[in-house]
């Protein structure tokens, strides 16, 4: 009995079946140009995206007077500086935090 003998005998694969040919596959028809002008309704203003770069539009929700749309504008604008305000509290806070954790662990 020889040492290098083949014990099992390996099948050899089926032959595959015919590839699905992409002439096969039905045709999608789409309208691009819905893809190619994207709209964008925010709550005060509208955005169109078109020819690779956004346009603010007018839209009907937004045909708002020009006095309105400054009011909105100063209310923003102080809720900004609330918000940053309130942001470096907490900053500051946090330093303080920190510290205490610092000395309680040395």
């Amino acid at each position: 009995m020889p040492i290098f003998s083949k014990k099992f005998s390996y099948k050899s694969a089926p032959p595959r079946n015919r590839r699905v040919l992409e002439s096969d596959c039905p045709r999608i028809h789409e309208k691009l140009e819905e893809f190619r002008n994207i709209q964008l309704h925010l709550d005060e203003g509208g955005y169109t995206f078109a020819n690779g770069a956004w346009t603010e539009g007018m839209t009907k929700e937004s045909a708002t007077s020009s006095r309105g749309t400054a009011s909105n504008e100063q209310q923003l604008r102080e809720k900004v500086t609330k918000l940053t305000e309130e942001n470096n509290l907490l900053k500051i806070k946090i330093d303080i935090l920190v510290d205490l954790l610092t000395e309680n662990t040395n």
